[in-house]
């Protein structure tokens, strides 16, 4: 037996249940903020933690491939026909399995009984966050992998590739301009709604403990990359596309979820204006960077 715990985050419920003996406070804790307290809200995804001896009694099957250049390292398995998934800090072997049904409304997370308390909250997020991603590809909803300011009542958000500044960036804004909050720093939620693209903070916020249950409209994308000067173009919709494009999670090898993904970032970048900042990580970026990017009433 267990506890079960509802969370809604960019208008979508899940449900996670943990084996009697593990605290919410302690491994739910970025959670809290978004605690579902309607009794009817349905949740789309329910997920439940199995405590193993061994996950080697969990996966048959061979390795299909593994992902990421850094961890967590994402592992997807071939066994009877069907995937499963694995999350690890090496590639030398998976630290916890995930099971899902055909349409990810239903998972059990595989941790092994040993290293059960030292990992399930890394077991947890990571599950979590690859379901809520494929369980909502098909409602216009995108889990970005940048870093997001709130300035006057609205989003702007910073991508690039690892290592390019997207933290720092924003902690220019936080520093420098006057008003400024931080939404989410590694992982939040855009989605679109009746042609309005908002962005969502999430529970899942990287290094920088950042979990707020907040939304804004999204009113400018910036995609990052390092140079020896301060210098930001607006970028027309085929060089946004794949400005955008690489920073959003998705199961891509399968057609069904890649062709959901690519028709929501052309929404996105149909409702929102990305620019290409070339950068110092210093004030005056900032500056040109709100200068140009801020909407002005």
């Amino acid at each position: 037996m267990g506890n079960s715990y509802k969370y809604t985050v960019a208008g979508h419920t899940f449900c996670i249940s943990l084996p009697n003996g593990f605290d919410p406070e302690t491994f739910l804790a970025p959670y809290v903020p978004f605690t579902e307290t309607g009794p009817d809200a349905l949740p789309v995804i329910n997920l439940k933690v199995e405590i193993v001896e061994t996950l080697r009694s969990v996966v048959t099957g061979q390795v299909k491939e593994v992902f990421n250049d850094e961890a967590p390292y994402f592992w997807l398995f071939e066994q009877d026909g069907k995937f499963l998934y694995g999350f690890s800090y090496t590639k030398k072997a998976p630290n916890c399995i995930v099971a899902t049904s055909d349409d990810y409304s239903e998972a059990v997370v595989y941790v092994s009984e040993a290293y059960a308390q030292k990992l399930m909250e890394f077991a947890l997020s990571n599950a979590i966050m690859l379901l809520y991603t494929f369980r909502t590809s098909g409602q216009d909803t995108l889990m970005v992998h940048a870093s997001v300011i709130k300035y006057k009542g609205r989003g702007y958000m910073f991508l690039g590739k690892s290592g390019t500044g997207k933290s720092t960036h924003s902690s220019l804004w936080l520093k420098h301009i006057e008003g400024t909050e931080l939404l989410n720093d590694d992982n939040p939620v855009v989605r679109v709604i009746d042609g309005q693209a908002y962005v969502y903070g999430s529970p899942w916020s990287g290094k920088t403990p950042c979990y707020k249950n907040d939304f804004v409209p999204l009113a400018g994308i910036v995609r990052l990359s390092q140079a020896p000067y301060n210098k930001i173009n607006r970028l027309v919709p085929l060089l946004a596309y794949t400005a955008f494009m690489p920073s959003c999670s998705c199961m891509r090898w399968e057609p069904s979820a890649t062709n959901a993904l690519h028709k929501s970032v052309e929404k996105v970048i149909s409702a929102v204006k990305c620019w290409h900042l070339e950068c110092l990580p210093d004030e005056e970026a900032a500056r040109v960077c709100c200068a140009a990017v801020e909407v002005k009433e």
